[in-house]
């Protein structure tokens, strides 16, 4: 196996735009605005692997393709005002992405080409806050999409063969008004939430010279859970429809499951898996991922419990 794909397959490399972030967002916040003093933190792995993939030039599968995504992510909410629920969430991402095909340009008949890309990824910072309180939540976000890398630069180094590396991200700034909605069900201990918002997806790029534009999106996303005991179970719908039928800009559909189990004093593991029901311009897959994570207030705990230790 080599590590440099021939000429051919560089359409590959075009086509591969965006895997990284054709699945699911491994953390995103809800319908509780936090209020000042809480916190949620998380330290976490998310992986997904490609199982098909169609060129938006041509409509397409192109065969003989593999990708396999990495993003390892620091994660946190915290409540930032006194007197009313306001919180702040930042998603700091590690993007590895690795694609093979066929290569025979260059090297025997059968051989295959390798390149992996790693770059920091698409920032996220959110903010959020409540209008409901009592009863269902309801809470409005806005967030804004901020690339840590420059897709013009990604495999630079290897001249004409460039292309066939993978990008961490689409590469320019994105700006999404969200409105999220929650609660719990009476006298049972499951809750339901969902958001949905409006998605623009600017033309300005950071470190990319490209004449890509893409179109607005509306994400959208559910959950259905229900505790037992220290855990929680989640069923989970997430997606982004385009406002209008475009050839380059992704949208899709994710259908998943997820577990919150607490273990001790705020600390919870947490693990996910998803498959892409249904996508466009952007591969088809499944999604996992495993996480660490902290809450304060966790129950149990009181101010001078903390003080007192």
């Amino acid at each position: 196996m080599t590590t440099l794909p021939g000429p051919k397959p560089l359409l590959a490399g075009l086509a591969l735009l965006g895997l990284l972030v054709a699945a699911p967002s491994p953390a995103e916040a809800g319908a509780w605005s936090k209020s000042f003093g809480e916190l949620y933190t998380k330290v976490g792995a998310d992986f997904y692997k490609a199982a098909r993939y169609v060129d938006p030039n041509t409509g397409e599968e192109l065969e003989g393709l593999d990708f396999f995504g990495q993003q390892y992510s620091l994660y946190a909410e915290v409540g930032v005002l006194p007197w009313w629920p306001v919180q702040v969430s930042v998603l700091l991402p590690l993007s590895v992405g690795t694609s093979r095909f066929p290569d025979e340009t260059v090297f025997a008949e059968g051989d295959t080409g390798r390149a992996t890309s790693v770059r920091l990824g698409d920032m996220r910072v959110q903010l959020q806050t409540a209008i409901l309180r009592k009863g269902f939540q309801l809470s409005p976000a806005i967030e804004l999409k901020i690339p840590l890398y420059g897709n013009g630069k990604v495999g630079s180094k290897f001249g004409t063969w460039s292309e066939a590396f993978p990008l961490p991200g689409d590469g320019q700034l994105d700006v999404t008004g969200w409105i999220f909605l929650g609660g719990a069900l009476a006298k049972t201990p499951m809750f339901v939430q969902g958001g949905v918002g409006y998605r623009h997806r600017s033309s300005t790029f950071i470190g990319w010279d490209t004449d890509l534009d893409f179109v607005d999106g509306i994400p959208f996303t559910a959950t259905w859970g229900v505790n037992i005991g220290p855990v929680l179970a989640m069923l989970q719908v997430d997606g982004i429809k385009n406002i209008r039928a475009d050839e380059v800009t992704r949208e899709n559909l994710s259908v998943g499951i997820g577990i919150f189990a607490s273990v001790w004093r705020g600390l919870a593991i947490e693990g996910r898996f998803a498959g892409e029901v249904w996508a466009n311009n952007a591969a088809q897959g499944i999604s996992f991922g495993v996480g660490l994570s902290w809450r304060l207030p966790y129950p149990g705990y009181s101010p001078k419990k903390r003080a007192t230790g």
